[in-house]
């Protein structure tokens, strides 16, 4: 890691030139005048764009691009080069509410070093109902305006600690999109670290409609990455409630919108690949770091 970086603030972007360039803008603001981050935005656009007017504003950026969209996965070219302490991961539709955001990640991590993930406080532009996908949790009743250790984060605004990624990887190519911080967040409690969910960093998500494939296909492959994650690490006797469970819930919430016989399939797929991962259910260090945040393992 460089001396005088603390930060890697890690963004990746598809399909949204027009809110990306609002995106980078509120973020510029927010940066004016700091040298100890800089800025790497992964771009999983076909096409070659010229950034260096979007990017002209901010201490160090470099783009990564090599012409092909590698789905949320992509995520992890940022990682690896990231040169900072601590990594801030963005998404291209999210504004970031708090100035000071940079400084409150780190008072966070400096609090705990073996803290490794901040999940923050984020809201969906125009909604007004309490958004359960939102709630970094299993207890979807938890109190939001405080702060609490946890065993899963949500995306959009994220910190996470270099050290931690190094050890644990980053997120698995085998999602392309769908529920990828869940397994991440296994694997991060699995090897010692902790969550915590820091209500003071807030953030401002668009759910922004351009790059998005229909909503049947996300459902879809939501379910079908929510088997292979319960199969790599949900521990017996949980493995089999989880997957026969989650099924009629997400039915639920999706309102139908998914194809189960097409999430089996995929999954079995899946299964039958030669270099994909190993299962390894979590451990009991990490069942009872789950139980110690209230939550729920079979979930």
């Amino acid at each position: 890691m460089n001396n005088g970086l603390r930060f890697s603030i890690v963004i990746l972007t598809f399909a949204r030139e027009a809110i990306l360039a609002d995106t980078l803008d509120r973020l510029a603001g927010h940066l004016e005048g700091r040298t100890d981050y800089e800025l790497l935005l992964v771009d999983n656009n076909p096409e070659d764009f010229s950034r260096s007017a979007q990017l002209a504003r901010f201490n160090l950026a470099k783009v990564i691009w090599d012409g092909r969209n590698k789905g949320v996965a992509a995520r992890n070219l940022g990682f690896d080069m990231a040169r900072g302490e601590y990594v801030i991961l963005l998404d291209d539709d999210v504004f970031v509410d708090t100035p000071d955001f940079l400084d409150r990640f780190a008072a966070a991590f400096d609090a705990d070093d073996r803290l490794g993930a901040v999940t923050t406080r984020k809201y969906v532009r125009g909604e007004t109902r309490r958004r359960l996908d939102l709630i970094p949790h299993t207890d979807k009743s938890v109190d939001l305006t405080r702060p609490f250790y946890t065993f899963r984060f949500v995306g959009g605004c994220v910190g996470f600690r270099t050290q931690m990624l190094r050890d644990v990887g980053g997120f698995l190519p085998d999602f392309f999109y769908g529920l990828e911080e869940v397994e991440l967040a296994y694997r991060i409690i699995d090897g010692g670290w902790k969550i915590r969910y820091e209500p003071d960093i807030v953030s401002e998500e668009l759910e922004h409609p351009a790059g998005r494939r229909p909503k049947r296909d996300v459902q879809t492959d939501r379910l079908a990455n929510k088997y292979i994650i319960s199969y790599l690490r949900m521990p017996q006797p949980w493995l089999l409630l989880n997957m026969v469970a989650f099924t009629p819930y997400l039915l639920y919430f999706a309102r139908g919108e998914a194809s189960v016989g097409r999430a089996v399939r995929q999954f079995a797929t899946w299964l039958r690949k030669s270099d994909r991962p190993r299962r390894r259910p979590i451990g009991k260090e990490a069942t009872r770091y789950i139980r110690a945040c209230g939550g729920s393992t079979w979930r």
